[in-house]
């Protein structure tokens, strides 16, 4: 088994354009899509101004409000430094306010500006009801009798989830890409690491082997373990480099994270070995891995949330994609913090999902032999 291990390494030594590219693309994809986006601990900043029609007593008011949303600080500056602000980039967009609307400049359309509208609009449609209202009472004093009542209120409502979990859902968009997107290359990696098994059988080194001293079961975990270490170094210095370079932050769960990534990293391995038993060529594979990868990525929720995902037919499918599990233990780890033990479930899918796939591809391999 060992030689057999550390042949591939020399296989790769001789020729690393494959594996390095991968993850030269992952750090890329990774970098363009996140790397300078604000996490969710960071103060987003909003540039204010306001209309020529704009009183004082409602530029205060509305800015009071607005500031009362946690993570967002909007500051109050002249119309054109924010125009400037927006044409050249320093930020993504500003805050037009007028006595009973506002309006948005936006220079880049992402999920950091539908949540700033939501809460502006929000704002607004409460601070407007509270003024219709006031107007068709007679007592000055409504404003002060809401505040009163809300500070004191006269029913209070506690939930509480049965599985102990956050049951909110919470986006964020650096860890979100960091996770798909490496998940996502590394299957190239690892699938591709295993060509040299299909490559070997058509030349007929796998046959120089079979007669060798060694147990067949030693190849294959020459070649499985080589493919395994390959695809989670991969992950594992992709995850480091963002952490300690860009910021990211994955919490403090390294223990978990590595189980995290080691199940991960059989489970795609194993379904390498099986899609090896199904093919004939490695021409067929070269053309089908790249399938399966894009696919898994889109039903799994590499490329987007699956918690936004409403049809019911593709949130079935995602239920049987490794990476969805994957990307779920992840978030859950360093999104919602939580503890190993509450993990167990998409860890021990993944667990399942490698033995069952190992056993039928090896299976496969075997009858094709």
């Amino acid at each position: 088994m060992t030689t057999v291990f550390l042949l591939q390494w020399q296989r790769f030594r001789r020729a690393p354009l494959l594996v390095l590219s991968f993850l030269a693309m992952t750090i890329l994809f990774v970098a363009v899509l996140a790397g300078f986006q604000r996490g969710p601990d960071m103060e987003f900043l909003i540039y204010t101004y306001g209309d020529s029609s704009l009183e004082e007593e409602k530029k205060e008011k509305w800015l009071e409000q607005l500031n009362e949303a946690e993570q967002m600080s909007f500051q109050w500056v002249e119309e054109a430094e924010a125009r400037e602000a927006v044409s050249h980039g320093k930020i993504k967009l500003a805050l037009k306010l007028m006595n009973d609307d506002y309006r948005m400049l936006i220079a880049v359309e992402d999920p950091t500006t539908v949540r700033v509208d939501n809460h502006v609009q929000r704002v607004f449609s409460e601070g407007l009801r509270l003024q219709e209202v006031e107007s068709t009472m007679e007592s000055t004093t409504f404003q002060t009798m809401v505040e009163q009542a809300l500070q004191e209120p006269a029913l209070t409502i506690q939930t509480e989830s049965l599985s102990k979990e956050e049951s909110t859902f919470i986006y964020d968009n650096q860890l979100h890409t960091l996770f798909g997107m490496t998940l996502f290359f590394s299957i190239f990696t690892m699938m591709f690491s295993l060509m040299k098994v299909a490559e070997e059988k058509k030349e007929g080194t796998w046959d120089r082997l079979i007669v060798s001293p060694l147990y067949k079961w030693q190849i294959y975990m020459g070649h499985l373990l080589y493919s395994y270490v390959i695809g989670f170094v991969q992950i594992l210095l992709i995850f480091l480099l963002f952490h300690f370079a860009f910021g990211f932050d994955l919490g403090n769960q390294y223990g978990t994270i590595l189980l995290i990534i080691g199940c991960y990293t059989f489970a795609i391995v194993s379904l390498g070995m099986l899609i090896m038993g199904l093919v004939k060529r490695t021409q067929q594979l070269q053309a089908i891995v790249p399938i399966v990868a894009n696919a898994m990525a889109m039903i799994g929720g590499a490329y987007w949330p699956i918690e936004i995902v409403t049809n019911e037919w593709m949130l079935a499918l995602s239920k049987g994609m490794p990476i969805y599990y994957g990307l779920d233990a992840l978030k859950g780890a360093t999104i919602y913090n939580l503890a190993l033990p509450e993990l167990l479930q998409p860890i021990s899918i993944m667990l399942l999902f490698g033995v069952v796939c190992m056993g039928v591809g090896i299976n496969l391999m075997e009858r094709r032999a």
